[in-house]
């Protein structure tokens, strides 16, 4: 009984040193005004960090308010009342047209909104499947807009959207 008591005791001592260890390591977590400073610090670089983001930005607007007013001043027309665009050096993209697109495109910006049926009964389509297909990928060029009222989807001529872009259609 004797070896197994100091064996007990042995081990007891042994846990009592291992919990001695690890309160000793508990006491390496930071203390709460060490996890303030920490935050303090971090909220300072943030703002730091956000001013300067927020001075970059100012300035490319300046640069893009400069470059825009060059650009405006510098405007190609061409016989085509639909190629009418800025220069050809400031595109942004060229989109190669069929003839059939770009009396689409004219049909569109004269009747202001147009839907398949109308684009129908104009090219003399027997089916509104082409029409549809023709104005829904002149919608994915970003030459038209799509809406939808009720059941009918109508799309429209944006101008606007067309500003830097280069529609090149076949000769006549």
């Amino acid at each position: 009984m004797a070896k197994t008591q100091k064996r007990i005791e042995k081990e007891l001592l042994s846990l009592k040193h291992e919990l001695a260890t690890l309160s000793n390591k508990g006491k390496a977590v930071p203390s709460e005004t060490d996890v303030n400073t920490l935050l303090k610090y971090i909220i300072e670089e943030r703002e730091k960090t956000n001013k300067l983001l927020y001075s970059l930005t100012e300035k490319i607007k300046k640069i893009e308010e400069e470059l825009g007013d060059e650009y405006e001043s510098e405007e190609v027309h061409y016989a085509d009342p639909m190629l009418v665009t800025k220069s050809p050096t400031l595109l942004n993209r060229e989109i190669p047209l069929s003839t059939l697109d770009v009396k689409i495109l004219n049909y569109a910006q004269s009747k202001g909104m147009i839907c398949a049926d109308d684009l129908r009964i104009e090219m003399n389509y027997k089916g509104k499947n082409a029409a549809c297909a023709r104005l829904n990928k002149l919608f994915k060029q970003g030459l038209l807009d799509r809406f939808q009222l009720g059941h009918k989807v109508y799309y429209k001529f944006d101008a606007g959207k067309a500003t830097n872009t280069l529609i090149i259609s076949p000769p006549r």
